[in-house]
């Protein structure tokens, strides 16, 4: 393969033409806007058909300014779905009583929290202050221990509620299944798939390697601490180096949010690969595109559609009329 990342294409069907007429030779780069578009038109629909007025907080403990165009993006599609939307900026200090008034609140039917705040293990005891009924990022454990469960009810032994997933985890399901590369036709998709994951956060990479290896995949997930291998949603030690593992993926998924991370390079791949990276820093080189076929270098716009699906499913699940 040739070229470094250039062209553009945002339909999945042009793509395979494409290979078809022996024309692929740069990537595949997706659109994740167009790709969301599907499940932000079907949300719209359903906030319009439901008549009931849904409302999310959402509380920003950061003057950084690209946070704070994140947040108020986050708002306009929120809001441009029928789902009204309040972001407000406050200090870290104030987040836990913030989020103590919102639980609270009854009019208040899902919260969204900009992470990180303090950028330790802080956060994650605010992220479990979050009532899991409006948790509609689902990264409190109440939802992260379904996924390692493999519980796909919201409560216990009702069949009626389906349990929400992390919504950046969910995400990336979602592209892959828009492209064609995760077939939900199948009941395991992943058979046979070999994946690295670089993040093995609570909340993303660790809840993102059991779906995908409950899916068949096998998963080498990484951090800081050194790898994991994911079979069957189970984990267990692993020796794999990053060369071996990235060399043997089907699909590459990074989310480091850290300038310090050793960008992958195309060297490090092989033909064909699916690259993607769901981390604000970017994971991969410049030359990626020489070997990957697809690569997918930002997700957030299916990360929203995700966080307002669940937004709608938390809704339905404890807010209507008759939630038990």
């Amino acid at each position: 393969m040739g070229c470094a990342i250039t062209k553009v294409i945002s339909d999945p069907l042009q793509r395979k033409k494409m290979m078809a007429d022996g024309l692929g030779a740069s990537p595949l780069i997706p659109d994740p806007s167009i790709l969301a578009e599907k499940y932000v038109n079907e949300i719209r629909q359903d906030v319009s058909s439901m008549g009931a007025r849904l409302n999310v907080i959402g509380l920003i403990a950061s003057s950084d300014k690209p946070s704070l165009v994140y947040a108020m993006a986050t708002k306009q599609k929120f809001d441009k779905v029928g789902i009204n939307y309040d972001l407000r900026q406050i200090e870290r200090l104030q987040l836990e009583d913030a989020i103590s008034a919102a639980n609270r609140n009854t009019d208040i039917h899902g919260i969204f929290i900009y992470f990180p705040v303090f950028n330790n293990q802080h956060d994650d005891y605010l992220r479990n202050q979050v009532d899991y009924r409006k948790d509609i990022e689902a990264g409190s454990t109440y939802w992260t221990k379904k996924i390692s469960a493999n519980d796909r009810m919201a409560v216990s032994g009702d069949q009626s509620r389906k349990a929400v997933l992390p919504c950046t985890s969910l995400a990336i399901v979602k592209i892959l299944t828009e492209l064609g590369i995760y077939t939900d036709d199948q009941e395991r998709p992943m058979d046979g798939k070999i994946i690295s994951i670089f993040n093995r956060s609570e909340v993303i990479g660790r809840p993102l390697a059991i779906m995908m290896s409950n899916d068949g995949a096998k998963v080498h997930s990484f951090d800081v601490n050194g790898p994991l291998e994911f079979v069957d949603a189970l984990p267990s030690e692993s020796n794999i180096t990053r060369e071996r593992a990235l060399m043997e993926s089907d699909i590459v998924i990074t989310g480091v949010p850290s300038s310090s991370f050793r960008k992958i390079s195309c060297g490090e791949i092989r033909a064909g690969t699916i690259c993607l990276n769901f981390s604000s820093t970017p994971n991969f080189e410049n030359d990626i595109g020489k070997m990957a076929d697809i690569y997918i270098p930002r997700i957030g716009p299916m990360t929203v559609a995700m966080c307002m699906r669940n937004t709608l499913r938390l809704f339905t699940n404890f807010h209507q009329v008759n939630p038990a």
